[in-house]
């Protein structure tokens, strides 16, 4: 048997090669030849290991020395890699940092930030609005993003505001929602935006705060009452481009298009205040009374599907069918605000029954009716001039099948019989069709029943009745 490894006879063959390895594993710089040198082997070991480590040494001084001489404009890799024990944080170390720091930013008063504030307020209440909104303006900008802030931006406009500088006023208030979301003073704000939008639009049109019906598909007009004042004669109210410098209340161009944004602001800062709808509404009929009916659709759209219970939701489905029946340019354009309008109609007869608009309505439907007969109808020169009999025969068919009461059907009977049959052949049971469709109907309308609302085939546009 041969001895154990720790016996004290001689070593073993497994004692021999655990020797061996022991000693090939010492470290390299240590392992010398028998003539003082290292192995070739090793020593190419050697040199690798001693140069991965200086590089690696090199490596890790640079980045020290670029953390060292960058500065706070270098961007985010000096930052990220700057040596400072103290940035090298966990993440949830982080989150508290940052929660701690929105919550200094949100604190409400400091010692000096209530002197400053007491003092301003005071001014205000004195009366002294210019040095108020000049101080206000100084605490808004030194502690911006802070509840300090917040208040001082929001008394700027008031200060503003009570100095009846409206154009400096409105401003104010959207660098305030401009700066602070959710603001606090959003309802106020927005109250004094609509009372400068109000104003401002007295001046440009006083009749806009006339209640608006409509009253034929031709023309809107304002409820009876008290007689409207006269639009204002300033040329700077009428041409936008003259400049105001005789009035600090409004602005210098533009008086319009300033109120017009006023509200807009009001809607899209505080879309479920209480004066989002009645915004929207003012919006739309300053583009009615203009006859900008592209426009107002588009206001009453929003107004009605956003805002299902406001007041004005009537007003939206009336006074939308009617802007999208203007709209509506002929029987040579796009029919998608006819039917928008006809649908419109519809649902306002069936949403809203004790309407005293029904009739009117219903006068609407009637019209909306021969406008599509009409433009069907336009159809059968376009055809004549490609030589086609067929879709000629086929347009009138279906003009006297859909709208067998009008005149384009009567019409249509007649260019229909100067047609050869044979050019409908092969389209099912078209020979019983011709000689049932021929005969005129069995109780005909009088004529003033059928299109005296609409022109002949020169024409395409609505008549006065």
């Amino acid at each position: 048997m041969g001895l154990g490894p720790f016996s004290d006879g001689q070593p073993s063959a497994r004692l021999a090669a655990n020797h061996q390895m022991s000693e090939y594993m010492k470290p390299v710089w240590r392992t010398e030849s028998a003539s003082g040198q290292l192995p070739e082997d090793l020593r190419s070991r050697a040199h690798l290991s001693h140069l991965t480590l200086r590089t690696a040494l090199v490596a890790v001084l640079s980045i020290c020395a670029g953390c060292q001489s960058g500065t706070r404009e270098d961007g985010l890799l000096a930052s990220a890699t700057s040596w400072n024990p103290r940035n090298i944080s966990a993440p949830w170390s982080r989150s508290s940092s940052s929660e701690a720091k929105a919550l200094t930013e949100g604190r409400k008063f400091t010692a000096e930030s209530r002197r400053e504030s007491d003092q301003a307020r005071q001014l205000f209440e004195s009366g002294e609005y210019a040095r108020a909104a000049k101080l206000y303006r100084q605490i808004a900008r030194k502690y911006k993003g802070t509840s300090v802030g917040e208040q001082a931006q929001f008394r700027v406009g008031e200060c503003r505001f009570a100095q009846r500088d409206y154009p400096a006023a409105q401003d104010a208030y959207d660098r305030l929602f401009a700066d602070y979301p959710s603001t606090r003073y959003v309802e106020s704000a927005t109250r004094q935006m609509f009372s400068i939008a109000q104003e401002w639009l007295d001046v440009a049109d006083p009749q806009h705060r006339g209640k608006i019906r409509t009253v034929s598909a031709e023309e809107v007009q304002i409820e009876p009452g008290e007689d409207a004042p006269l639009p204002s004669r300033d040329p700077t109210v009428r041409y936008r481009v003259l400049p105001n410098l005789h009035d600090s209340s409004r602005p210098l161009f533009d008086t319009q298009g300033r109120a017009l944004r006023a509200l807009k602001s009001i809607w899209l800062n505080d879309p479920t205040g209480p004066l989002a709808d009645d915004a929207i509404m003012t919006t739309a009929s300053y583009y009615l009374r203009r006859n900008d009916y592209v426009e107002a659709d588009r206001y009453f759209q929003i107004l009605r599907e956003e805002y299902a219970d406001s007041p004005h939701l009537r007003d939206a489905y009336l006074l939308g069918s009617h802007v999208r029946l203007m709209s509506y340019q002929g029987p040579y354009y796009d029919s998608s605000s006819l039917n928008g309008a006809q649908q419109l109609t519809a649902q306002s007869l069936n949403l809203f029954p004790d309407s005293s608009a029904r009739e009117q309505l219903r006068r609407d439907l009637q019209k909306m009716y021969l406008l599509k007969a009409q433009r069907l109808w336009y159809r059968v020169p376009y055809y004549e001039r490609k030589n086609n009999d067929r879709a000629v025969g086929v347009t009138c068919l279906q003009l006297i099948t859909e709208y067998p009461d009008t005149k384009f059907a009567d019409m249509a009977r007649d260019r229909l019989a100067r047609i050869d049959r044979s050019a409908l052949a092969g389209l099912p049971g078209i020979e019983q069709q011709l000689d049932s469709l021929m005969q005129p109907p069995a109780t005909p309308k009088s004529r003033d029943d059928k299109v005296k609302s609409v022109s002949d085939s020169s024409g395409g546009r609505l008549r006065q009745p």
